[in-house]
C-alpha cells in the first residue's frame, strides 16, 4: 500500500494516495511512513484537521521527524491556530535542521504575529546551518528592514543576490533598503530591474514610483506619466467591471467616510491622523478604518477607540476588501497611503464607494481616475503648478494638516552656541531624503561658516562612511559632521537640546520631523519647491509665523544659513517663543482642519447626489 500511495503523489492525485496510505496506516499502525504520507496527502488536499490527526500520530512515533513536526506546523499555521504552529516549528528547529523550509515559514508565522526579534532569531539559526540558502539571507534582509535597520538589511539582500536569488521580490525590496540610506539611484535601478522582470506585480511598480520621489533627477512629468502607466496597467482592466452604488442620495443625511491605511500604528502618520478622527463631528459623520497591516499595537489601539468601526483587512484581497467596504456603505473612501507600503489602491481601482480620496501618505498625484480628489492646500499645491501633475482634482482647504506632539516630550533647551558649543545645524530627516544636491549646499555652508558644525541623526555605520565620502569630495572633513545612530523617540526628541538650527532637505522635504523640531524648539531653514513635497518646511514654518526661515532658492538657503550661523541670540529668541507658537497652532488647527476637511466632503457628497455622473468640479475652501 505504500508503494502505491507513493505513486499516487507522483501523478499528483492526493485522494488516491491517502486512500492508500490511510489503509497502510490500519494494516500497521506504527508505520511512520504510512502516517506521513497520509499526512502529506490530507494537507495537499486541504483537509487540514485530517492532516493534524494523521502527523500528530506519525511525530508521537518519531518526536524528531523534522517532515513531520515541519508539515503539522504547516497545518496548524493554515487554520490560523498560530500558537499550536509555533510551539511546533519551535520544537522542530531545536531538533533537526531539516527540511530547511522550516526556517522560512516560522519566520514568516513570526513576523506576521509582530514577534519580530524571535523571527531574526529564528533566520539567523537557519542561515548558521544552511548559508548556502538564498531565501534564507532574504528573508533576513525583510526582518531587519522591517525593525528599520536598513544599511544591514543590505548585506543581506546582495548575499542572496550572491546565491543566485534574483527574484523581483528580492530586487524591489534592496530598492527600498537603499533607498531608505539615500542611495536613490541604487534604489531607481533595482526597483526598475523588478518591473521590468514582474510588470504586472503592482506592488514593485508602487515601490519603484515612490523611489521617484526622492530622485532630483526624474523630472515632474516623467513621474506623472510613471505613475499613470500604474493607472493603464492595473486599473483599466478593473474598470468594465465598475458598478453604480446604491447609497442613498441624500445630502443632509449621516455620512460613511473610510480611512484606508497600514499606518494606523507606531508610525509618523498617527500624529497627522489622530486629531481629525478626534475632532470629527460623530453626529455628520460615521468613521470606518480600515486597517491594512497585520499587527497592532497600542497606537492602533488609541486610532480603533476613535473609529466608530474597526476593520482590520491585512488578510482580505482587493476583491474582497473592495466588497467589505461596498457592503458596508461607504460614502466617501479616503485612502492614506498612496504608492507607499501597505497600500490598497487597487481595491480603490475596483471603485468601491461613489467618491474616493487621497490625502496624507503620499504628498502626490497616485494616477488612478478612480481617485476622485487628492486632498492638499495652496501652500502646498499653489493653483496653476499642480493640476497638469495630477490624475485626480486637487481639493484644496485652508489647511490640509494637523500634528499632534508626543505626549511626555523633553522640555525646550537651551540655544547650544551660546552655551559654549560649536554652532550647530542639524538634520533628523530620514537619511533617504538626504540627496546630492542637499549635501553640496550643506558642504557650501560648512565651509563657509567654519566654526560650525553638522549632526546627521538616523545614521547607521553605512550611512556614516557614505556621507563622510560625499562630504570629502566637498572639502569637509569628518571632525565637521556628527553622527547620531537611531534611537528612541524620546531620545530623538533630546537630540533637538544640541541643535541651534535645523536644515531641511529637498526636494523631499521633512514632514514629521519637521513638526518634531518646531516642538522642541528648534526652527527649520526649508527651501520651497514646485510640489507638494518641496513645500512641506516652508508651508509649516509660515505657518507659524517664521517667514524668515523660508528660501526660495538653493542659493538663498544657504546665504541664510551662513548668516543664522552668527546670530546665535536671534535664535535663542524663537527657540524660547516656538513652543508656545506650535501649541496655539495646533490647538486650532485640529479643530480647523477637520472642520475644513467636513465641509469639503460635504460639499463633494452634495455635487455628487446633483448628479453622480457630472464630472466633479475643482475645489477650493474659504477658511472656516
Amino acid at each position: 500500500m505504500l508503494a502505491k500511495g507513493n505513486a499516487a503523489v507522483g501523478e499528483q492525485d492526493f485522494a488516491k494516495a491517502a486512500g492508500f496510505y490511510r489503509q497502510a496506516a490500519e494494516i500497521q499502525p506504527d508505520s511512520l511512513s504510512a502516517h506521513i504520507g497520509l499526512g502529506y496527502a490530507r494537507l495537499q488536499l486541504g483537509e487540514l484537521p485530517l492532516a493534524i490527526d494523521a502527523l500528530k500520530v506519525a511525530v508521537s512515533l518519531d518526536p524528531e521527524h523534522g517532515d513531520g513536526l515541519y508539515m503539522l506546523g504547516k497545518a496548524y499555521a493554515e487554520l490560523q491556530r498560530g500558537d499550536e504552529a509555533e510551539r511546533t516549528w519551535g520544537k522542530g528547529i531545536s531538533v533537526t535542521a531539516q527540511p530547511e523550509e522550516i526556517f522560512l515559514d516560522f519566520c514568516l508565522l513570526l513576523f506576521n504575529s509582530g514577534k519580530i526579534e524571535r523571527a531574526q532569531t529564528v533566520i539567523e539559526q537557519g542561515i548558521f546551518k544552511h548559508p548556502q540558502n538564498a531565501d534564507l539571507h532574504f528573508f533576513l534582509g525583510n526582518v531587519l528592514a522591517e525593525k528599520g535597520l536598513y544599511s544591514e538589511s543590505i548585506p543581506a539582500y546582495e548575499q542572496a543576490l550572491s546565491l543566485g536569488l534574483g527574484s523581483p521580490h528580492l530586487l524591489s525590496n534592496l530598492g527600498n533598503s537603499l533607498r531608505q540610506v539615500g542611495h536613490i539611484d541604487r534604489s531607481l535601478e533595482m526597483a526598475k530591474r523588478a518591473v521590468e522582470l514582474a510588470p504586472d506585480v503592482p506592488q514593485f511598480l508602487s515601490n519603484y514610483l515612490l523611489s521617484t520621489q526622492y530622485s532630483p533627477n526624474v523630472s515632474r512629468v516623467e513621474k506623472f506619466e510613471a505613475h499613470l502607466e500604474f493607472s493603464r496597467r492595473f486599473e483599466a482592466p478593473l474598470k468594465q467591471h465598475w458598478r453604480a452604488h446604491e447609497n442613498d442620495f441624500d445630502k443632509s443625511r449621516r455620512l460613511r467616510v473610510g480611512y484606508v491605511s497600514g499606518d494606523f500604528r507606531n508610525h509618523s502618520l498617527a500624529y497627522f491622523i489622530e486629531p481629525i478622527l478626534r475632532s470629527h463631528d460623530r453626529s455628520g459623520f460615521e468613521i470606518h478604518c480600515y486597517y491594512t497591516y497585520p499587527v497592532q499595537d497600542e497606537v492602533s489601539e488609541r486610532i480603533r477607540r476613535l473609529s466608530d468601526r474597526w476593520v482590520p483587512c491585512s488578510t482580505l484581497s482587493d476583491d474582497e476588501l473592495a466588497d467589505r467596504i461596498r457592503s458596508d456603505a461607504i460614502d466617501i473612501l479616503i485612502d492614506l497611503s498612496g504608492h507607499t507600503g501597505h497600500n490598497r489602491l487597487l481595491a480603490f481601482a475596483r471603485r468601491p464607494a461613489p467618491i474616493q480620496m487621497t490625502w496624507l501618505g503620499y504628498q502626490a498625484t497616485t494616477g488612478l481616475s478612480a481617485i476622485d480628489f487628492r486632498i492638499t492646500e495652496e501652500s502646498l499645491d499653489p493653483t496653476g503648478s499642480s493640476e497638469a501633475f495630477h490624475s485626480e482634482k486637487l481639493l484644496r482647504l485652508p489647511s490640509s494638516g494637523t500634528f499632534s506632539p508626543a505626549p511626555n516630550s523633553p522640555d525646550v533647551g537651551g540655544q547650544p552656541a551660546l552655551e559654549g558649543y560649536p554652532f550647530t545645524f542639524g538634520c533628523l530627516n530620514n537619511p533617504s531624503k538626504i540627496a546630492d544636491p542637499v549635501i553640496e549646499a550643506w558642504a557650501e555652508i560648512l565651509r563657509t561658516a567654519p566654526a560650525s558644525r553638522l549632526m546627521v541623526g538616523h545614521a547607521s555605520l553605512a550611512l556614516r562612511e557614505a556621507l563622510l565620502a560625499k562630504f570629502d569630495a566637498h572639502g569637509i572633513g569628518e571632525s565637521r559632521i556628527v553622527f547620531q545612530p537611531k534611537v528612541c523617540l524620546r531620545d530623538y526628541l533630546s537630540l533637538h537640546h544640541q541643535i541651534d538650527l535645523a536644515l531641511d532637505t529637498f526636494p523631499y522635504n521633512g514632514g514629521t520631523t519637521t513638526f518634531h523640531s518646531v516642538w522642541m524648539g528648534v526652527p527649520v531653514l526649508a527651501v520651497q519647491g514646485d510640489t507638494a513635497l518641496s513645500n512641506v518646511g516652508a508651508s509649516v514654518m509660515r505657518g507659524l509665523g517664521l517667514d524668515a526661515f523660508c528660501a526660495s532658492t538653493v542659493d538663498e538657503y544657504v546665504a541664510k544659513a551662513i548668516r543664522f550661523s552668527g546670530e546665535a541670540d536671534a535664535l535663542s529668541s524663537v527657540r524660547t517663543s516656538l513652543r508656545q507658537r506650535v501649541e496655539v497652532l495646533t490647538n486650532n488647527l485640529a479643530r480647523d482642519v477637520t472642520l475644513a476637511l467636513e465641509q469639503g466632503l460635504r460639499q463633494c457628497w452634495a455635487d455628487y447626489c446633483d448628479g453622480p455622473s457630472v464630472a466633479l468640479p475643482q475645489h477650493r475652501l474659504a477658511g472656516p
